[in-house]
């Protein structure tokens, strides 16, 4: 069964969902980034604090010849300032950035090859892969349009419902499956109800309401599990890089609340914002309700697939409890994804020719160059040092410990968040703020997480993330739309995030600031 009553053009999302792969090279900002490159490796001399941090990490060992681990420490730092150049302008096509990553570390004889391969191997490498195939397996059987069709129908035919009811209708599911797919499920749909309200009514802040409410709701959902986006997975890495393992359901408890909280907010505030014409939509949603029954009821194929993808869920929230205890350890995020994907095509509900044509590769590939990047910004020293230079300009500030640097570190990520992919924010500064974090003896958990959960408020662009491109693409909103709910959006974000920090993570859930667990 297949839906195709209504489709509209995505020609132009398809290349703004795939992060901008089928970009080729920019030979200007390529030259600026080489250049920077070249200026900060070669050039500029090694700071002596590079070679001062070197000794406190490296010194004891008699084997290690520090100023090597100096000049590691400064290629670090140069192949990061780089990366950044890059991920901000995409100016090279992002993988071909993910595995510049590991041939810089190669070359330079920063990481061995044996290392360097594990570090493209990590399970939230295997997450975000197994993620994309399941998800993939999910739209081949239409799963995903007859959920957000059902999702309208039921939120009733008052447009505020119908506002409430797409948020929730995209949060929901974002928390599990990529905001791409969601955001592309639903934009069909509210096209429909658009479309079939204006040819009666004129109503262009409708379509700008509809289409603008998919996009936030993707946005907010993402934070609440740990599956909610590579920039969580990243972040589940970098801890795990630490030894710290945060599970399944303490990342929902500590997510969930912000997800609610924004879902109220944006449920009043986005109607005001882009006031409809109409206030019932009773006509274009019976059309939907009507064209959902012409489908009749669930194939066993697609009850298979919900079995299945119910089955991944439910193992990734016992993880670290029941599959443990059964097992003697836990799979793991990306393990548990890879083995619901494996499933699939054991089962015969899908084959390697479908996921080497509706899964990402590129994707894949840029996530696994972002863990190698945390991981080598972590072995060489580069974020302690990084640590420590910031560390020194916000102490006389008093923001260099406890919750003040938890929020400081949120800010840094909900402006960062604007000028690269969430995924690049937290690649790039996540092993900074989480050696920070145990340098000025704060609780990694709550700088990490809130670090995963501020690069989720990319309001202000239009190319802010992936859900934003598609529904841009639709054609009823323009990028002022974006910076006008982003003025008001933006800052109530990032203000309620910084309350759940005080009084939901440390006051009621009792995670100590100077704590390094949960």
């Amino acid at each position: 069964m297949k839906f195709t009553t209504f489709h509209i053009p995505m020609s132009d999302s398809n290349n703004n969902n795939s992060g901008g792969f089928a970009k080729t090279t920019d030979f200007k900002w390529l030259g600026i980034g080489l250049l920077v490159f070249i200026l900060i490796a070669f050039i500029m001399p090694t700071p002596e604090s590079m070679t001062q941090k070197a000794q406190e990490l490296f010194g004891s060992d008699a084997s290690m010849d520090v100023s090597q681990k100096a000049t590691h420490i400064q290629l670090t730092m140069a192949l990061l300032a780089m990366c950044v150049v890059f991920f901000a302008t995409e100016a090279v096509p992002m993988p071909a950035v993910a595995l510049l990553i590991g041939l810089v570390q190669l070359f330079f004889g920063i990481t061995e090859p044996g290392m360097l391969a594990k570090t493209y191997a990590h399970d939230a490498v295997w997450f975000i892969a197994g993620s994309l195939a399941l998800g993939a397996t999910l739209v081949k059987y239409g799963l995903d349009k007859r959920v957000g069709m059902l999702v309208v129908s039921l939120a009733g035919t008052k447009t505020r419902n119908i506002v409430i009811g797409i948020l929730l209708g995209t949060a929901i599911p974002t928390a599990f499956v990529g905001e791409h797919a969601v955001a592309a499920m639903y934009v069909p749909i509210a096209m429909a109800l658009y479309t079939l309200t204006n040819k009666s009514t004129p109503a262009p802040r409708l379509g700008t309401l509809l289409m603008i409410t998919i996009a936030v709701g993707c946005m907010i959902g993402g934070p609440m599990s740990p599956t909610g986006g590579a920039r969580n997975a990243l972040m589940i890495g970098f801890l795990s890089n630490m030894g710290i393992d945060i599970s399944f359901m303490e990342w929902v408890t500590m997510g969930v609340a912000y997800t609610i909280i924004m879902s109220v907010v944006m449920a009043f505030l986005l109607p005001l914002l882009f006031k409809p014409e109409v206030d019932d939509l009773s006509e274009a949603v019976d059309f939907l309700k009507k064209d959902l029954e012409k489908h009749g009821a669930m194939t066993g194929k697609q009850k298979l697939v919900a079995a299945i993808m119910g089955l991944v869920v439910f193992l990734w929230i016992t993880d670290k409890t029941l599959v443990a205890g059964l097992l003697g350890f836990s799979l793991g995020l990306g393990g548990i994804a890879i083995s619901g994907a494996v499933l699939y095509m054991l089962s015969g509900l899908t084959s390697w020719k479908d996921y080497e044509d509706r899964v990402s590769w590129g994707v894949i590939v840029l996530y696994a160059g972002c863990i190698s990047l945390g991981i080598v910004f972590k072995n060489t020293g580069a974020s302690s040092w990084f640590a420590d230079q910031i560390m020194d300009m916000v102490a006389p500030l008093g923001l260099d410990s406890g919750v003040g640097l938890v929020i400081l570190m949120c800010c840094i990520g909900a402006v960062l968040t604007n000028l690269m992919s969430a995924g690049a924010t937290v690649a790039v500064i996540g092993p900074v703020v989480l050696d920070m974090a145990v340098a000025s003896n704060t609780n990694p958990i709550l700088v990490g997480v809130g670090l995963a959960i501020a690069t989720s408020m990319a309001y202000w662009l239009v190319i802010g993330t992936p859900a934003s491109s598609i529904v841009y693409a639709s054609g009823q909103l323009e990028s002022k739309d974006f910076i006008r709910m982003a003025t008001l959006g933006w800052p109530i974000a990032l203000f309620a995030l910084s309350v759940i920090i005080v009084l939901y993570w440390v006051g009621v859930l009792g995670i100590d600031p100077a704590g390094m667990g949960f």
